[in-house]
């Protein structure tokens, strides 16, 4: 059984965390201006149409209104009913 995870959409960092297409990697670039850092991992968006243009450009507040956030399946395992 899977379910839809809940989250605060005013929390940038928690809504790019439960996005299907948020991403981390453990490289981080020379300029730390535009980017953000989190538990010593680059974030960064996977989207098809974004990737592209920003690639690892990527700050989590641009998550905060975005259209094309698709939330992760939570794979906790939930109670049977019966």
């Amino acid at each position: 059984m899977l379910a839809v995870t809940t989250l605060d959409a005013s929390d940038p960092e928690l809504r790019h965390r439960a996005c299907w297409y948020g991403r981390r990697t453990p490289h981080l670039p020379a300029n730390l201006t535009i980017h953000t850092i989190e538990d010593g991992e680059l974030l960064y968006c996977a989207h098809p149409m974004f990737f592209p243009i920003v690639g690892y450009d990527f700050d989590t507040r641009n998550c905060e209104g975005c259209d094309a956030f698709k939330p992760r399946p939570c794979t906790q395992n939930l109670p049977r009913l019966s």
